[in-house]
This record gives C-alpha cells, structure tokens and sequence, in this order.
C-alpha cells in the first residue's frame, strides 16, 4: 500500500467512524435528521420486502439514527484499517443516504438553506468517496479482470498450440512424403 492510499484511507475513514460514533451517543440529536426520509423510506421498503421481514425495519427514529451511525461506525473501521475496505466503503455509503435524502426543514431561512445545500454537496462527496473505495482493489486486479485475462491468455496459448501442431503436422507430412519416396525409389531401383 502507497502513502497516500493509508492517508486517504484513514482520513475518510476517520469521519465515518467519528460519525458513527457520534450518532451513536446521541441518537436523539439525529433522530430529526433521519425523520424525513423514515417517512418516505419505511413505507416503501415495508412492501419491498413481504410481511414477513416488514417487522424489522425500524419505524422509530432513534433507532434508525442508531443503524445509520453503526453503519457509519463500521464502514469507517473497514475503511480506515483496510481489512474488509471495499464492505466498509459500502456500508459507509448506506450510513450517508439518510444525510443525502434529508430535506431542508420548511421556514427555513436563506442562510439556513445555503449552509443545508454545503452540507448536501458534502455529503454527496462522501458518498461518492465511500463508493470509489468499494471499487478499490488496493492496486492489485480484480478478480473479475484476473479471470478474463486468464481467459485471454488461454485462448492466446491455445491458439499458439493450434499453430505449432499445424506446422509440425506438415513437416511430419512433408517428411512422410520424402521418406515415402526414398522407398519407393529403392524398391524400383532393386527391381531395375
């Protein structure tokens, strides 16, 4: 891993985990950020996943703060100690939807809403920071890429196999051909 990879890593991390466990304290202080989009989220996810786990989604704000700050929490430590980075990043990227979806709280003033519209661009970069880290393969191919590139070089060898059987199968005929004459010329020879 290269310096600015551990930084980077690190210092993205940090927030998520700073974030979490924030969030994690305090829930009460972001239930009023989560509220908005529970009331916009729950319904739709209680008909996405059946009656059945439709009891499991959390309709109290609270709750939903605390399983938003530790996602938060956990996808900061993927991220910041690079063991299981590329979850971490995803789980990092759950935590911010609640911060991307929230609305700017009516009557608010202009100053209120420059500073909410700050803090959505930011929230958008960390969300696409957390993103980018999921596709992060730390250098190394993925192994999608592997799997095509072995393929590839397969197909290379095989045709190159393919070549040389043709090339000797024609110098082992062109050879047969010789030989078969060398013989037939001494049996003619032997019964001149």
């Amino acid at each position: 891993m290269n310096l600015v990879r551990g930084v980077g890593r690190l210092l993205l991390g940090g927030f998520y985990i700073v974030n979490g466990v924030k969030t994690l304290k305090d829930p009460a202080h972001y239930a009023a950020q989560v509220e908005p989009v529970l009331d916009r989220v729950v319904p739709l996810a209680r008909k996405a996943v059946g009656t059945d786990a439709a009891g499991y989604i959390p309709e109290n704000p609270e709750t939903l703060a605390r399983v938003n700050g530790g996602l938060s929490l956990l996808g900061g430590l993927g991220i910041a100690t690079g063991i299981g980075r590329r979850a971490g990043g995803g789980l990092a990227a759950a935590s911010m939807l609640t911060q991307v979806l929230a609305r700017v709280p009516e009557g608010a003033t202009e100053i209120e809403r420059a500073e909410a519209k700050v803090a959505r661009i930011r929230d958008l970069a960390l969300l696409g920071a957390a993103l980018i880290v999921t596709q992060d393969t730390a250098g190394r191919p993925s192994i999608a890429w592997r799997a095509a590139d072995a393929r590839r070089r397969l197909t290379m060898e095989t045709e190159q196999a393919k070549k040389r059987a043709r090339k000797e199968t024609k110098r082992l005929k062109a050879s047969a051909k010789r030989g078969a004459k060398q013989i037939r010329a001494g049996l003619e020879g032997s019964r001149a």
